[in-house]
């Protein structure tokens, strides 16, 4: 852990590593991923991408490739669970920057996300992506946050009923999200962008977005 610390700077708010994702609107876009970035799945998967700066004068990418590597195969190992809990997707250079580094890592769920980010990065965070009914289960208060995607109007009582099946994300890192369908409901402190993701890199407190 300490080798890598010494590899690589923390994140970046740069890099464009292009990803062909389905915006939060639900309509496809080819866009570079220019800040930290969840990428979720319909599955309650997801992908954490990550640019970080890295020190080419000292440093090899298959050196920061190892490292990580090794740290996921040393957390999967003490995890003593499924192999594919966390998986790396990609450790690569940037095409029009090689002093920063593209570290995508897939998620089996969010419990897996904020175990590793303890253990590993040594960094706590909160993260929820479960269905609406798991997160109420689990003592969230959505009816008071929520509101229309569109409308703004705040979510009701009833509304909140007919969606326990639909999937919601939780977090109060400094995030871009990427969804597998359109956002419903959102809490005030994101914004979806011109791109049709949602931005949660402002915000304060935690962040909520419910997904068709």
């Amino acid at each position: 852990m300490r080798g890598r610390k010494r590899a690589i700077a923390l994140l970046t708010a740069l890099g464009a590593c292009v990803w062909m994702l389905a915006g939060c609107s639900g309509e496809t876009a080819e866009e570079p991923i220019r800040t930290s970035t969840i990428v979720l799945a319909a599955d309650g998967s997801f992908t954490q991408c990550r640019v970080e700066d890295f020190d080419r004068e000292y440093y090899q990418l298959s050196e920061l490739e190892g490292m990580i590597r090794q740290e996921v195969q040393d957390y999967v190992g003490e995890a003593a669970g499924d192999g594919q809990a966390v998986a790396v997707e990609q450790v690569s250079s940037l095409e029009e920057n090689d002093a920063q580094a593209m570290v995508a890592l897939h998620f089996s769920d969010s419990e897996v996300y904020k175990d590793y980010r303890a253990k590993v990065d040594r960094q706590p965070c909160e993260l929820f992506y479960g269905t609406v009914q798991e997160a109420l289960e689990a003592g969230y208060d959505l009816a008071g946050v929520l509101q229309d995607a569109k409308k703004g109007t705040a979510l009701t009582s009833d509304q909140l009923a007919k969606i326990g099946g639909n999937r919601v994300l939780i977090f109060e890192e400094a995030l871009q999200i990427r969804c597998p369908s359109r956002v419903l409901y959102a809490s005030g402190n994101v914004r979806i962008t011109d791109a049709g993701y949602v931005d949660g890199t402002e915000g304060e407190g935690l962040k909520y977005i419910v997904i068709k």
